[in-house]
């Protein structure tokens, strides 16, 4: 049987494609699954640590207030290159966990999970820069959705294995520390990894404020708002999904691990279907759809308690989220030159940071009070906005972003 048309791999794939797709795959798998582990193993660690929910919340927001400083490695990307930093970062990832997971302690758990937020992020915004300028743009959106898939394996690696940390009050620590595994990716970068295609050390360097001056501000706020209202919205939602389950809703861990395994895991098919569409049908259109599909996923899923509505709720509220992530990455990757590209994107990633940051304070002042369901239906107004902002933006879909008029000019919309 076919798959669906928008689920189809476009017909040809140049081996430059194929292979920066092989090595970003294997860095967003090591990367997504370290970021994941903390989200996972909330319910037990904050037991083990004695927090109480509202003192989680403000922890996720300390960690995300840190992870602000990865807007160096996105200048160091725009001065020296991708490469050097993106593989700096991915190398952290793995030893901070792995540190998280030796050393005991409230005050270390922070900062060490604060600095893994840090590699987090910025391996995220370089990584969504390599693929864009290597990728054929006729398939950009389409590679940055398979790259976000395939990082879905990481999340769901950690779901797969969670009964480990259900043995013992210190059990939780193993998941952290079985991330060290991801430091075998980190020589097959450095010996396959090449400086992207887009990014010349002859390029005419561009300071941030002047770019802001010249006109950017246009483009650049409307993607900040975006991403800090999804944030917002989407941070403590499906941070606190499995704390809902287990200890809002009395669900068994190894039933609330099954409905959140297949019903998210059937959800993330909408970055291939969000890729495609974005591809297709254009970047603005399919950002939208996925925001207001995302906000009905979320919301239902806090304010119903029954298994049969759970189960659409999170399947929608993934494929919403899943549908924004090639479409917003490819949007916001072609309306910059190449001496900013990764600056801007890192700035964006700091917008969200901020967001995540407003989310998990609003849960540290309202979930003990209020709770979850009203505190994150709260939030989801912020996606209206999102979706208005969206709408404001020209459309970039195919926009080459290797020529010499795109390493030293914005976007010319298209529509």
């Amino acid at each position: 049987m076919a798959l669906p048309q928008a689920l189809q791999p476009p017909a040809r794939l140049s081996v430059r494609d194929r292979r920066i797709l092989f090595l970003m795959s294997m860095a967003a798998i090591v990367a997504s699954y370290s970021g994941a582990v903390l989200t996972h193993t909330l319910p037990f660690a904050r037991k083990a640590l004695e927090l109480t929910e509202g003192d989680m919340s403000a922890v996720f927001a300390i960690t995300r207030a840190a992870s602000l400083a990865a807007i160096a490695f996105s200048i160091m990307g725009d001065r020296s290159g991708r490469r050097k930093p993106f593989i700096i970062a991915l190398t952290i990832l793995p030893l901070a966990n792995l540190a998280t997971a030796l050393v005991p302690g409230v005050v270390a758990f922070v900062f060490f999970q604060s600095l893994t937020r840090v590699a987090v992020l910025a391996v995220a915004a370089l990584a969504t820069v390599i693929l864009a300028e290597e990728l054929t743009p006729e398939i950009r959106a389409w590679g940055l959705g398979l790259y976000g898939l395939i990082a879905s394996i990481g999340p769901g690696l950690s779901l797969i294995i969670l009964p480990l940390a259900d043995r013992s009050s210190g059990s939780w620590r193993i998941l952290f520390g079985l991330s060290a595994i991801g430091l075998v990716v980190v020589p097959l970068m450095r010996a396959f990894l090449g400086e992207s295609r887009a990014f010349s050390p002859n390029l005419k360097p561009v300071k941030f404020s002047n770019a802001l001056s010249a006109g950017i501000g246009k483009y650049l706020w409307p993607l900040m708002g975006i991403a800090f209202f999804v944030a917002a919205f989407s941070s403590p939602a499906f941070n606190f999904s499995l704390e809902r389950l287990i200890d809002d809703l009395d669900w068994e861990t190894s039933a609330a691990r099954f409905l959140l395994i297949v019903f998210s895991g059937l959800g993330t098919l909408g970055l291939l279907v969000g890729g495609r569409m974005a591809d297709r049908l254009g970047r603005r259109p399919t950002t939208v759809i996925a925001v207001l599909l995302g906000l009905l996923g979320g919301v239902a899923f806090y304010m119903v308690s029954t298994g049969w509505l759970l189960a659409p709720s999170i399947f929608l509220a993934t494929f919403g989220a899943s549908m924004l992530t090639p479409a917003f990455a490819a949007h916001r990757a072609e309306l910059f030159p190449t001496q900013i590209r990764a600056t801007v994107g890192g700035w964006i990633a700091n917008a969200a940071v901020a967001g995540s940051i407003l989310g998990f304070g609003a849960g540290w002042l309202l979930v003990d009070r209020y709770g979850l369901a009203t505190t994150v239906a709260a939030l989801g107004v912020g996606l209206v906005f999102a979706a208005m902002l969206a709408l404001s933006l020209p459309e970039t879909r195919g926009r080459d972003l290797v020529g010499p008029q795109a390493a030293n000019e914005g976007a010319t919309p298209t529509g």
